[in-house]
């Protein structure tokens, strides 16, 4: 092993509080992943709530695994180094489980490319007993397991709080058996998804056709829903400097969203939506709120001003127009926020309500109100170009609307960020084929020279190429298995890895869905129902509005009832 990559880990280590340290001898041992380097990785609030979540179970060991940055990537090479865990520098190839947060789809090639550092083979196929068992949680794993079904041996569904410990109670239980009958046993838990008991099938015309399932596995593998989430802990266990978000004590506030606008997969997968309570919190650190919507939270009110009181320092991510006050941009701006993000996604209130988001230009007007008197020094504006339905219109609508807020606030800087827009699983817009990547450039070229001479209003955008690449990695099947795998040996080279294995990716992004198509994840149950979701794509395309849902006496999407 490599001194200086051993030194590193262990200075880091002693920066951190809060870490926990288990020995790993006669345990099961779990090398927690994430995809991307350890300053994003300890930013994650999901990755630490199941760091805790595994530490706690009696009989296991968890520690972190992240990628290498850059320059440590190239001392891993170098000196020909395995993939190690930060706790203990044990290497990942010794551990019983190696388990993947997965929450992003371009984080995919990256999967592959620790279990090649860690020496593992990427294939699931040709993994045996010596290996550890790799699973796969987190959004990406929930809405839409199949891009990796070749790479991972089993995924988590849904909620982590009560499936790890099932989870780890199982593999216990199996003793030594050999891989397939562990995962025999794995597939009966509830929200274990194993993609060898299921053998995807596809029309002539190459759509899929659905998946023939063998025994011991359900036919549908459905989502786990914690209800009660105040049972376990919402904060994160570990600060450190190196975060991306320094030394700040995330904790969630909220766990889903009953807006239920139809771009949005966390709106459909993370219902229902759930308040949590917030806790006593440690005296000296700054907090950061997390949720879909911390001001739908009841009590969100009462939480900020309990803060303010304190003399704490707090953050929330984005606002929704609709809840903000007067008093609680007051309380934000006292807590040491000192740029008010929100989100209006489309550029006019026509297209608005096509994404069922019916925010009005006048409320939004009245927001940077908000926020000027609060004394916020700048304004982030959130924009999605390529919506359905969008036009010429709408694209103008943006610009008009950050002119007239600097116009009408000059003491905010305006920012605008402009991403596009990609069609995801278990959204109404699931049927939608996704904008080409040239018409997305064009726009987002003319969005920047529109602004180009506006002294208080600024511009950023996602590249085109990236939201194209999610695109058909959140839609796409079992075959994009190999093309992850071609793309990690190509540094992250899609296009080249897509071309030499045959793949038409444009068939994933851009195509559109007949009704009646089967999807590649409709064997996983999330309990919305699928034709609640078709019909709310035909209520988008009637820029009819639906109401946020009701939770306790609305059953129209199925979660609830």
């Amino acid at each position: 092993m490599s001194r200086i990559l051993i030194e590193k880990a262990r200075k880091r280590l002693e920066r951190e509080t809060g870490t926990i340290y288990t020995p790993l001898e006669g345990r099961l041992r779990v090398a927690l992943a994430f995809p991307r380097p350890y300053s994003l990785g300890m930013s994650a609030l999901g990755f630490q709530i199941v760091y805790g979540l595994m530490n706690s179970i009696p009989g296991v060991a968890c520690e972190r695994v992240f990628l290498p940055d850059a320059s440590d990537l190239k001392e891993f090479q170098r000196s020909r180094t395995r993939l190690f865990s930060l706790e203990s520098q044990t290497p990942v190839a010794d551990f019983d489980l190696l388990a993947f947060s997965v929450s992003y789809e371009l984080d995919y090639t990256k999967i592959a490319q620790i279990l090649d550092l860690a020496g593992l083979p990427v294939f699931s196929e040709d993994r045996d007993e010596s290996h550890p068992l790799v699973i796969a949680g987190g959004p990406c794993a929930t809405f839409n397991p199949e891009p990796l079904a070749e790479i991972i041996d089993a995924f988590a569904i849904g909620d982590a709080e009560e499936l790890v410990g099932d989870l780890v109670d199982a593999i216990k239980k199996s003793g030594n058996k050999n891989r397939d009958d562990l995962l025999g046993e794995l597939a009966q838990v509830p929200g274990i998804y194993i993609p060898r008991f299921y053998t995807p099938k596809y029309n002539e015309d190459g759509t899929f056709a659905g998946m023939d399932v063998r025994s011991p596995a359900p036919p549908k593998v459905t989502k786990r829903i914690v209800r009660n989430l105040n049972d376990y802990k919402n904060t994160a266990l570990i600060l450190t400097p190196e975060a991306e978000f320094s030394n700040m004590l995330l904790a969630e506030a909220m766990r889903g969203c009953k807006r239920q606008c139809r771009f949005c997969v966390s709106g459909y997968t993370g219902l229902p939506p759930r308040p949590r309570d917030i806790p006593k919190l440690p005296e000296g650190e700054r907090v950061g709120l997390v949720g879909s919507a911390v001001f739908d939270h009841p009590e969100a009110r009462a939480i900020c001003e309990s803060l303010t009181k304190e003399g704490r320092e707090f953050s929330i991510s984005s606002t929704r127009v609709e809840t903000l006050t007067d008093e609680l941009a007051q309380m934000m701006y006292q807590g040491g926020q000192r740029t008010m993000t929100i989100a209006p996604e489309a550029g006019t209130e026509a297209l608005r309500k096509v994404i069922n988001k019916p925010t009005t230009d006048a409320e939004i007007l009245e927001a940077a109100r908000m926020a000027s008197d609060a004394g916020f020094p700048r304004l982030k504006l959130y924009f999605m170009v390529g919506l359905p339905g969008e036009t010429a219109e709408d694209i103008d609508g943006i610009v008009n609307l950050a002119r007239n807020i600097a116009s009408e606030y000059p003491s905010l800087k305006v920012q605008i960020s402009a991403s596009c827009y990609v069609p995801k699983p278990w959204t109404p817009f699931q049927w939608c084929g996704m904008a080409p990547e040239k018409e997305l450039a064009k726009t987002l070229s003319k969005l920047k020279q529109s602004v180009a001479k506006e002294k208080h209003i600024e511009i950023s955008s996602e590249s085109p190429r990236s939201a194209y690449i999610q695109a058909w990695l959140a839609r796409g099947d079992r075959r994009l298995g190999k093309v992850i795998a071609a793309a990690a040996s190509l540094n992250g080279n899609y296009a080249r890895a897509a071309s030499d294995l045959g793949i038409d990716t444009d068939f994933y992004a851009l195509r559109i869905r007949q009704q009646d198509e089967v999807f590649p994840w409709d064997h996983i149950d999330l309990l919305v129902r699928k034709e609640y979701l078709w019909k709310e794509y035909t209520r988008a395309l009637e820029s009819k509005v639906t109401s946020p849902c009701n939770v306790g006496s609305c059953a129209r999407c199925g979660v609830c009832g």
